[in-house]
């Protein structure tokens, strides 16, 4: 698995000069794809209000505007905000607004106002002390009850092996990629609960063929390719009975 302590730690300063223009540009062109077969797994109503962190260029904000009343942007790379108020001003989205700045502090500004929230191929760019220091945050803005959606690769994966071997080159900027297991108790130490995991296929239709053996004794866990994630703020306690 990628390392994620202090050795060979990159600084903030080191991560945030790869989220650049020359990154925007070239950014994953199968996005697009890769979050719209999320979308049946999104439990969401007319009158939500849904916050999406980590929102690199606003791809989630055309996939679900017509599901929700507003959808707020969070991302603390200005080249990613304006690439994603461009995607809006085209496409003609009015209910989506975007926020450059840190996770942390805009969710310190907005407590208990979130219906539901999205972390979609986020955390694998951050290491366990900023993932419980933002994820906290996180957990801190959504109302009692709301849902935490959470897409990543799995680090069980065949390839994701490979790239921490040195086989293959890793994504750069992928500090933390993690298991199932690694989520589900760093989620937990933050305060979600009912947290339950998906393994998927991999978004590219030939690596996906590989995603059946996946049910294999033993070897299975190296052919799921990707983690969808679903956790919760715990529901405010009902008034007490007599």
């Amino acid at each position: 698995m990628t390392a994620r302590g202090d050795a060979g730690r990159r600084s903030d300063a080191e991560l945030r000069a790869i989220y650049v223009q020359s990154y925007v540009d070239q950014y994953d062109p199968h996005s697009v794809q890769r979050v719209k077969r999320l979308l049946r797994f999104f439990d969401l109503s007319p009158d939500d209000v849904v916050a999406d962190f980590g929102c690199g260029n606003g791809v989630l904000l055309e996939l679900v505007a017509p599901r929700v009343r507003e959808y707020v942007g969070v991302d603390f790379s200005e080249e990613f905000v304006r690439a994603a108020e461009r995607r809006r001003d085209a496409a003609g989205i009015r209910n989506g607004t975007f926020h450059c700045g840190e996770i942390v502090s805009f969710c310190e500004a907005h407590p208990n106002r979130f219906n539901a929230a999205f972390a979609l191929d986020f955390s694998e760019h951050i290491y366990d002390d900023q993932f419980a220091r933002i994820f906290r945050a996180i957990h801190g803005s959504l109302k009692p009850g709301a849902p935490l959606y959470l897409h990543t690769p799995n680090a069980e994966y065949f390839m994701e092996r490979w790239k921490e071997r040195g086989i293959l080159k890793q994504v750069d900027g992928h500090v933390g990629v993690r298991d199932a297991r690694e989520h589900e108790a760093l989620l937990r130490e933050c305060g979600f609960a009912d947290v339950r995991v998906r393994y998927l296929a991999h978004y590219l239709y030939v690596a996906s063929l590989f995603h059946g053996l996946g049910f294999l004794p033993l070897v299975g866990p190296l052919f799921r390719a990707r983690l969808f994630v679903t956790c919760r703020k715990a529901a405010a306690p009902g008034p007490a009975r007599r």
